[in-house]
């Protein structure tokens, strides 16, 4: 929203609106359908202030998926603080993504998305999606303490996260998280 005569800049404010208008618009629309002036009125900001804010399209991209990065780290990461060390932890992440797809209006995940529409290998929603999927798999990794084979289960452990974030999104199935805590126990049994 424009600012009136006499109101005081708030810069991070700005920002935050602008990212919290764009992940609304990208994720309705896509990156490549969502015109710049669709944000700009979703955000009630310039296109001044938004090319000023993130340099271009790509950056505001950009912008989105890293404040998207440090939001689902910081929620993982504290559903992890609070549940039992190890195999708890473990379905602790599984719990929250099983709220998660239960979310109204839930699109499934913004990197794997962004990674999918993006044709440049070497662009930022590739490498912020790979990032991603290291994320969860050095995360699963440490908290498989213990177990015969922690990277091999790291890495099964996201292939049912990922796939089934996908799979949610597409039926809209908010089931499918209690399906993928099954198939997690599972895991779990045979790697220790």
């Amino acid at each position: 929203m424009p600012v009136k005569a006499g109101e005081r800049l708030d810069p991070e404010a700005t920002r935050a609106r602008i990212l919290k208008a764009a992940a609304e618009v990208f994720g309705r629309r896509g990156i490549h359908a969502a015109g710049i002036n669709e944000i700009v009125e979703a955000a009630g900001a310039s296109k001044l202030t938004i090319y000023k804010n993130f340099g271009s399209k790509e950056g505001l991209v950009e912008a989105v998926l890293l404040d998207r990065t440090r939001r689902v780290r910081a929620w993982h990461n504290e559903a992890v603080a609070g549940a039992p060390a190890g195999r708890g932890q473990i379905l602790a992440v599984f719990d929250l993504i099983a709220t998660w797809y239960a979310e109204p209006g839930f699109r499934g995940c913004a990197m794997m998305n962004a990674a999918t529409e993006d044709r440049a290998q070497d662009a930022a929603p590739r490498r912020l999606a790979q990032d991603h999927l290291r994320f969860y798999r050095e995360l699963f990794e440490r908290l498989l303490v213990g177990a015969r084979d922690p990277a091999v289960t790291a890495r099964q452990l996201v292939v049912v996260l990922e796939g089934a974030t996908l799979i949610s999104a597409i039926d809209q199935d908010p089931g499918l998280g209690a399906e993928a805590r099954v198939i997690v126990e599972t895991l779990l049994d045979a790697a220790f």
